[in-house]
């Protein structure tokens, strides 16, 4: 793209801009305090001039990335600058991303639903601090006095004591509320059943009644509408490969946002510019609650992260084959909202956020995913899609020929076990095997690299050896009780 393009694309821009964040004559606007002096954005920031490079940066991380679609937006002093969509939204298709295309933005709902209850209490509609029991007792946990401390803050901050999900179809508390940040997804789901109780409405109804109507967000919906059939990407695995899509026809607020890139960037803007809401509910979203670790906390719906002299929110959503990324400060407008249909979509947010924002987050260190030019990457595609073509002697070969490229540090137990049960899933067990074998020929103090091996062979139908391998696994930890329980079930799958 030429200067003269990015000028026009920006020139073109400065309408939908000022249409992403209209004034309502429906609600006051309330006046914001001033915020402090902006830093400065570093050097390597791309600023509006970068935008001409930005399109080729973007095309080659994805390349690299093996990221099949993604649409961005940028924001520049509180305001959508720039709205850009790239690659394809089918892969059996060839269908192309454009700024219209409706993504799953997973978890990017949990800080728009936070909003909207912000709001609701705002009016005395709801109090955060109260105990949701009294609102809607919660019958599953009603052996458990501890529940009687799980307020709307503690939820929203990810301090309820409620894992991220069931584990076994089972719910339980896992430690005091208010003690610690643990990120939960139930605890999201309850607060909206707790909001649809009070409202008598479904979330979504709620969500766009406080958000997405007042914010004119029209794509965005907690469930499937049949419209999306036309205008909705399909997620992708990191083979590259289309995967059949979930149509939600029950809204979860912590995972079934559907959502376009213009959309979401409205609520960024909202955030920068709060209009729904008064200045300090605001400020006090954007308020710690809880810290996570250095320089990361958790404020009520978005994470928080200092850089610097700057602060941040910001907030993910992985749905597997979809994964999301959006972040911005205050104090300098800045701000990007990342929408991909490829499991290695969030591989490229990282320097996507350095080339456009600037500085180093720590928040990608907290997240823990792959870079698109990590070892691990690379490792992991280049031994599954070997096993695929070529089963265990492909294995085996490649992984020989990439341990002359890596160190073995490169070659983590972790990584190992991750590729080894992909290709279970895919019905590759002598594949598989190779993978397990080669973790208990690194890591032979590992019970859990044996106890992987042993089911590797158990789903391969060798009994004799599955039941060496968890002998071996309970030996060098008595407290494994998936091998226990292994060992049983071969036992008696033996006897007459």
């Amino acid at each position: 793209m030429g200067s003269g393009t990015t000028r026009a694309l920006l020139a073109a821009l400065a309408v939908s801009v000022a249409a992403a964040h209209p004034t309502r004559a429906d609600s006051p606007v309330p006046q914001a305090s001033p915020p402090p002096a902006a830093p400065a954005r570093p050097e390597n920031a791309a600023g509006d001039g970068g935008f001409v490079r930005l399109e080729g940066f973007v095309r080659d991380l994805m390349t690299k990335g093996g990221v099949p679609g993604l649409a961005v937006a940028v924001l520049r002093n509180g305001n959508v600058a720039l709205v850009k969509a790239f690659g394809i939204a089918d892969a059996r298709t060839s269908a192309p991303v454009t700024a219209d295309t409706v993504f799953e933005a997973a978890s990017l709902g949990k800080p728009v639903f936070a909003y909207a209850v912000l709001r609701f209490a705002e009016r005395g509609e709801f109090d955060l601090d109260r105990p949701l029991t009294a609102y809607l007792p919660y019958l599953e946990l009603r052996n458990d006095p501890r529940v009687r401390k799980i307020t709307g803050r503690r939820i929203l901050c990810h301090t309820s004591g409620l894992p991220n999900w069931r584990r076994g179809g089972e719910l339980t508390i896992d430690f005091d509320p208010g003690d610690k940040f643990s990120y939960s997804g139930e605890g999201y789901l309850y607060l909206q059943k707790v909001i649809e109780a009070i409202t008598g409405m479904g979330v979504d109804q709620f969500v766009r009644r406080e958000v997405f109507g007042p914010l004119g967000m029209a794509a965005s919906s907690y469930v499937w509408r049949d419209a999306y059939e036309a205008s909705a990407a399909v997620g992708h695995d990191y083979l590259q490969q289309p995967v059949p899509k979930g149509k939600p026809s029950a809204a979860n607020v912590a995972a079934t946002l559907h959502t376009t890139v213009g959309d979401y960037a409205r609520f960024l803007v909202e955030m920068m510019h709060p209009t729904l809401v008064k200045a300090a509910t605001a400020d006090q979203m954007l308020r710690t609650q809880v810290d996570v670790q250095q320089d990361i906390s958790w404020g009520l719906g978005w994470g928080l992260e200092r850089v610097g002299e700057r602060s941040f929110f910001w907030h993910w959503g992985d749905n597997g084959t979809f994964r999301c990324f959006a972040i911005g400060c205050r104090q300098t407008g800045d701000g990007l909202v990342l929408l991909t249909n490829g499991e290695n979509g969030l591989s490229v947010a990282e320097p996507l956020v350095g080339e456009v924002i600037g500085g180093s987050h720590p928040v990608f260190g907290w997240l823990d995913y792959d870079r698109y030019d990590s070892p691990a990457r690379t490792i992991r595609e280049r031994v599954v899609r070997a096993g695929v073509a070529n089963g265990d002697r492909g294995v085996f070969r490649t992984i020989s020929e990439l341990e002359k490229t890596y160190p073995k540090a490169a070659f983590t137990e972790k990584l190992l076990n991750r590729i080894g049960y992909e290709l279970l899933e895919k019905k590759m067990g002598p594949a598989a095997t190779v993978v397990f074998e080669h973790n208990v020929k690194l890591y032979p103090s590992s019970w859990n690299a044996y106890d992987s091996l042993a089911e590797a062979y158990a789903v391969d139908g060798d009994y004799r050896l599955a039941v060496q391998y968890y002998e071996k696994s309970l030996k060098l930890n008595p407290d494994n009780d998936n091998a226990k329980i292994a060992l049983r079930q071969l036992r008696e799958a033996k006897s007459p």
